[in-house]
């Protein structure tokens, strides 16, 4: 209805007739990011969750992608979770109307899970995108340090 009363207001009045309602609904609009996924920083064997919340209209299909580099140099985007044991992916619809919620977990987190991770949503209408680095500090270099024991004396 939205559409039509638009397109009305921007109808020359000698054409006034030729407009009709052609569906109930909300209107058709291209995937927007409303809730971006935010960069992490964790140690290996963490867990980490990466959420993206999307509005639109007709409900996107989301899919989560890792941003890989070819031996070439040529970006290249990797779908998940594919063969990756420790990658889940879970959509959901909400929390309001015409809005869908995606997750990416990561768990156990390894050092080759460091990268870019992009949120892609898409509909018939259009299609929306957003980023966030994961960043994997390996736990065994932090092991080699000694950290004095409440006791010992400096």
């Amino acid at each position: 209805v939205c559409a039509l009363r638009l397109r009305a207001r921007h109808a020359p009045r000698t054409h006034f007739g030729h407009l009709h309602k052609a569906r109930d609904g909300p209107c058709e609009f291209a995937p927007v990011v409303i809730v971006p996924p935010r960069s992490v920083h964790n140690i290996t064997g963490a867990q980490v969750r990466l959420s993206c919340e999307v509005r639109a209209v007709p409900t996107p299909v989301i899919t989560w992608r890792k941003v890989t580099q070819s031996p070439e140099g040529t970006q290249a985007l990797e779908e998940l979770p594919g063969d990756h044991v420790n990658v889940a992916v879970q959509v959901r619809g909400g929390p309001s109307d015409h809005e869908t919620t995606a997750w990416i977990l990561i768990n156990p987190l390894r050092k080759e899970d460091e990268g870019v991770y992009q949120c892609h949503a898409a509909n018939v209408v259009g299609e929306a995108e957003s980023h966030s680095t994961v960043t994997v500090l390996d736990l065994s270099t932090y092991r080699s340090f000694r950290f004095p024991a409440p006791d010992d004396r400096m």
